[in-house]
């Protein structure tokens, strides 16, 4: 016998936050405006309150009486332990609900202030952007094509060192030293180029005049940047003995 409904209600997302349509054969609808964890918690709560039977066992569930053997109550000790297991399921489970700091750099920033170090941990200094310092990198990069050009950039991208504004002055002056040097050196080979191939004649001494004097004007302040240095790292010295 088919049973035939007397109405059939109609419902739609303008009325209703979620509607659950179960046939008796084929798939279940499932319709909601509701965010997927607002609908998870509503079937929770539909299977929660269908899940309340009268026992523990299916004689229980067909007679609707709770069964003597299988309801009866539980002892002290099974009580003990069945209380514990919920306080470690709700333990779990705050522990999956706590927040978590969002993106790894804020996870970072969370696992460091949560952590401290020991008392007799030693603790590396970060180096010094001392004149050794440039000085070896200078050294590093010898064989590059623009030697001052490349100890730049490697200075600049330097984070590890930490600076003073006297110490970010000596690396000033080290490099344009360097940089003042480099000019000078071009400028004398153009001289000894132009020299070699048009030798020294009444049109080209004034030319090569010219060249030698920026060579000098160039080299003059390369000197003068060393001098203020080495005045400078003489002072450093000479404090740090009193």
């Amino acid at each position: 016998m088919t049973r035939i409904p007397d109405a059939v209600s109609v419902a739609s997302l303008d009325t209703h936050r979620l509607i659950v349509a179960v046939a008796n054969s084929g798939h279940t609808d499932v319709s909601s405006n509701l965010p997927p964890s607002g609908v998870a918690s509503v079937l929770r709560q539909i299977a929660d309150r269908y899940e309340e039977k009268a026992g523990q066992c299916l004689g229980a569930f067909v007679d609707g009486v709770p069964c003597p053997v299988h309801d009866a109550p539980a002892s002290v000790s099974e009580a003990a332990l069945d209380a514990g297991r919920h306080a470690a399921d709700g333990a779990a489970d705050g522990m999956r609900r706590a927040q978590r700091p969002a993106g790894l750099d804020a996870l970072l920033d969370h696992l460091a202030a949560a952590m401290s170090l020991d008392d007799d941990q030693d603790v590396d200094e970060p180096e010094a952007l001392t004149a050794g310092v440039v000085r070896a990198s200078l050294d590093f990069n010898d064989g590059d094509r623009d030697q001052v050009l490349a100890t730049l950039r490697d200075v600049l991208l330097d984070t590890t060192t930490t600076r003073t504004p006297e110490q970010a002055l000596a690396a000033a002056r080290i490099l344009l030293t360097a940089h003042a040097r480099q000019i000078a050196a071009l400028i004398d080979a153009h001289y000894r180029a132009i020299r070699t191939e048009s030798g020294l004649n009444r049109s080209t001494r004034g030319l090569l005049t010219g060249y030698e004097g920026a060579r000098k004007i160039v080299a003059r302040y390369a000197d003068g940047l060393a001098d203020e240095q080495a005045l400078a790292e003489a002072a450093d010295r000479e404090q740090a003995e009193q």
